[in-house]
């Protein structure tokens, strides 16, 4: 995992999350930082709106604003918290020194990008493990073990590996 000794402040998360996406919105207000922006996952994609707020010492809650996520056959898509918050990582996962505009921006990509997947073929191909399984839901239930590794393959989380 990508344990962190030092949590980044709010004010660093939002200097990063402003040079990475300069045309997305970031402010702070009340020890909470708020990003409004958007997210294309594939040239062939849709465009979201998303929201992600953070306060320090939890994960960044994600949610997309427009378009509204669709159901598919009567389901709403896996891998979603409740109120359509996007389920990104294990708990346990996200690290406060972790940079957002390098891991929950593009988890976010990727997790759009599955979506439309699922939405197309009905199969979530993202993999992952998500706690709150409802009646009728497959469950996709990968082990720790591989979903670290997969984690470990994205490029952009290189920088946060232990060395």
């Amino acid at each position: 995992m990508w344990k962190t000794h030092k949590t980044l402040n709010l004010a660093v998360q939002a200097a990063h999350l402003g040079k990475r996406f300069p045309d997305a919105h970031v402010d702070i207000k009340r020890s909470q930082l708020t990003w409004r922006g958007r997210v294309t996952p594939s040239p062939l994609s849709d465009t979201y709106l998303v929201r992600v707020t953070y306060k320090i010492g939890r994960r960044p809650d994600v949610k997309v604003l427009e378009p509204a996520l669709e159901s598919r056959d009567g389901e709403k898509p896996p891998h979603l918290f409740p109120g359509e918050r996007l389920c990104l990582c294990l708990p346990g996962e996200w690290d406060g020194g972790m940079v957002m505009a390098d891991t929950t921006i593009p988890w976010i990509a990727e997790w759009l990008l599955h979506y439309e997947i699922w939405l197309a073929t009905g199969e979530w191909c993202g993999g992952g493990v998500h706690p709150s399984i409802t009646p009728g839901r497959k469950a996709h239930n990968d082990s720790a073990a591989e979903l670290k590794r997969r984690r470990r393959s994205r490029p952009w989380d290189a920088q946060h590996r232990p060395r």
